[in-house]
C-alpha cells in the first residue's frame, strides 16, 4: 500500500514560532493525537527556518527541511531526545475538540513529548512521531505506558460522530485530504 504523507507542525505551548515537526501517513489520526513521541538515544535539532523555530532529528534535518520543504535552516541547538520529555505542545485543532480539556485535566501528559526507543526512529520522517492512543496498538502501548487514554469518536465504520462538530460525517482514510486541508488553513504543514 502507498500513502501520501504529511509533515504537520504542533505549536511548543509558551513558545512563539516554535514547532515540533511531525510526519504522519494517516491524517486522519491527528484529530485523535494526544502525544509526541520522541527517541532518548537521538540527537535533535532546534532549526531556524525561516523565522520559525522548528525541532525535528538532527539526522533527518537537512533532508526534512532542505528536500521536501525546500527551505534554508540554520542549527540554533543541538539536544538529546531526553531533553524533550515532558515539553508540552498545543494541538492543532485544540478549539474545535473541547474534549482535550477535560483529557488534559484527568491524564497530565496529554499533548506532550513522551519517550519511546521502540517506535522512533530516524529511517524516514522528522524523528518525532505523533501518537493517538485510540487509533492503533503501538500507540495504545506507549500511551498506556505515560497513563495517556485512548481517544477516538469514529464509528465502526470509521465515521467521524458529531462529537467532533467539523469533522462531522467524514469517513477515516476516505477523507484524509480534508483533514489536510483543515491543517493547511491552519498553516500548520511544512
Amino acid at each position: 500500500v502507498t500513502d501520501p504523507s504529511i509533515f504537520v507542525k504542533f505549536p511548543v505551548k509558551g513558545k512563539q514560532n516554535e514547532f515540533l515537526v511531525i510526519w504522519t501517513t494517516t491524517p486522519w489520526t491527528i484529530p485523535f493525537n494526544l502525544g509526541v513521541m520522541v527517541n532518548p538515544s537521538l540527537s535533535y535539532v532546534r532549526a531556524n527556518v525561516e523565522n520559525e523555530v522548528w525541532i525535528v532529528a538532527k539526522a533527518l534535518a537537512t533532508s526534512l527541511i532542505n528536500g521536501i520543504a525546500e527551505k534554508q535552516f540554520s542549527v540554533l541547538e543541538e539536544l538529546n531526545g531526553d531533553r524533550l520529555i515532558g515539553l508540552e505542545y498545543v494541538h492543532p485543532f485544540e478549539s474545535e475538540i473541547h474534549q482535550f480539556k477535560e483529557l488534559k485535566q484527568r491524564h497530565p501528559k496529554v499533548h506532550t513529548v513522551v519517550l519511546s526507543e521502540e517506535y522512533v526512529d530516524v529511517s524516514s520522517g522528522s524523528g518525532l512521531v505523533h501518537m493517538a492512543p485510540g487509533c492503533g496498538p503501538e500507540d495504545y502501548e506507549v500511551g498506556h505506558r505515560n497513563n495517556i487514554p485512548p481517544f477516538n469518536t469514529l464509528t465502526e465504520r470509521g465515521v467521524f460522530t458529531g462529537l467532533i462538530p467539523f469533522l462531522a460525517g467524514l469517513t477515516a482514510k476516505k477523507d484524509d485530504k480534508k483533514i489536510t486541508e483543515e491543517l493547511r488553513k491552519k498553516g500548520l504543514l511544512t
